[in-house]
C-alpha cells in the first residue's frame, strides 16, 4: 500500500509544497509539485531519478522545460503562435497554458493525489473557454498512473487537444533504445506524414542542436532503455492518445517521449481534436513505469 506525505523545497529563492507519494515496498516515490504546473517533479526507484529537473528553470516564471509539463488546451504550435474561436484571434504559449499555472489541491486519499485547474480571466485571455481540469496521481508498485479529466464549464461547445512532455534522464542519446511502433514518423509536423521505419531511431543531424521524432499511430505502450544509467521506461496510454513525440537537446542528459492527443495546429482544424459539450466532461489516463536493465 502506498503512502502520502507532504513536505517544503526551496528552489532557488521560491518555496514550494510537493506531495510525495511512495510505495516502501516496491522502493518508489513519486513527487508532484502543485504550484509548479501541477507536475510530477520526480519519480525515484531504489533512490535513482528518472525525472531530468533542469535549473533553474524550476524556479522562473517561464515555461517549465523539465519534469513532466502537461500540455493544454494544445500539443506544440499553432500556426502563427495564435488559435482563432469565432473568427477572433488568440495568441497562445507553446504546448498550451495549464503548465505555467500553479494547481490548487483538490483531494488527498487512497486514490492518490488530485489537482484542479480553472479558468481565470487571465486565462480566457489566451484560451476563451471556462474549463475546469482535474489531474490525478497514484503509484502502484513501479507504475505512476496519470488521469486527467476535461470539464467544460461554459456555454458553448470548447475545442481543446492535450497531452505531456515528460523529461526522463539519460546518459546520453546513443545509450537510448527505442521499442515503439507507430504508422508515421517525421521530423516535421507539415504536410504529408512518411511511414515510419521498422525501427524507430533519434539521430542527430550534422550541425543540429537537437533531435526530434513526431508519431502518428503509435501503437502504445513506448519503452525505451539506456544501457549508461541502466533505466528503462515505459509509456502506456489509453486510446485518447494516438500521437506521440521523441526529442532531445544537445548537451543535456534527458529524453523526451511524449504521448500527445493533439498535433500541432491542430485546435485550429477542423476533425483533427476533441470538442466538448456544455457541462460534458473528458477522462483520459496514461502511464510510466520504471525499471531496471
Amino acid at each position: 500500500m502506498n503512502q502520502i506525505s507532504t513536505r517544503y523545497v526551496t528552489e532557488g529563492e521560491a518555496c514550494y509544497e510537493q506531495y510525495v507519494i511512495s510505495d516502501p515496498a516496491a522502493k518508489t516515490e513519486l513527487v508532484i509539485t502543485p504550484e509548479r504546473g501541477g507536475m510530477i517533479t520526480g519519480f525515484t526507484l531504489d533512490g535513482d531519478e528518472y525525472i531530468w529537473v533542469r535549473r533553474p528553470n524550476f524556479s522562473e516564471c517561464n515555461r517549465p522545460r523539465f519534469a513532466v509539463p502537461i500540455l493544454f488546451p494544445s500539443c506544440s504550435n499553432p500556426d502563427g503562435g495564435v488559435h482563432i474561436f469565432d473568427g477572433k484571434p488568440y495568441p497562445m504559449e507553446t504546448h498550451g497554458l495549464a503548465d505555467l499555472c500553479p494547481w490548487e489541491v483538490d483531494s488527498v486519499g487512497p486514490d492518490g493525489v488530485t489537482l484542479m485547474l480553472q479558468s481565470t480571466p487571465l486565462t480566457k485571455f489566451l484560451y476563451p473557454f471556462d474549463f475546469t481540469l482535474l489531474v490525478t496521481y497514484n503509484l502502484a508498485g513501479r507504475t505512476a498512473t496519470i488521469d486527467l479529466t476535461v470539464i467544460n464549464d461554459g456555454d458553448k461547445p470548447m475545442p481543446f487537444s492535450f497531452g505531456y512532455h515528460p523529461y526522463f534522464v539519460a546518459s546520453k542519446l546513443e545509450n537510448v533504445d527505442f521499442d515503439i511502433h507507430c504508422a508515421t514518423c517525421s521530423e516535421d509536423a507539415k504536410g504529408e506524414q512518411p511511414a515510419a521505419p521498422e525501427k524507430i531511431t533519434l539521430t542527430r543531424k550534422e550541425g543540429a542542436d537537437n533531435s526530434i521524432r513526431l508519431l502518428t499511430g503509435v501503437e502504445f505502450p513506448m519503452v525505451f532503455t539506456d544501457s549508461g544509467n541502466g533505466h528503462k521506461v515505459t509509456v502506456d496510454a489509453d486510446d485518447s492518445f494516438t500521437n506521440g513525440v521523441l526529442w532531445q537537446q544537445d548537451a543535456e542528459s534527458f529524453v523526451c517521449m511524449e504521448p500527445w492527443n493533439g498535433w500541432a495546429n491542430s485546435v485550429n482544424e477542423e476533425g483533427r481534436h476533441e470538442v466538448l459539450e456544455p457541462d460534458e466532461a473528458m477522462t483520459s489516463t496514461w502511464s510510466i513505469t520504471i525499471d531496471k536493465v
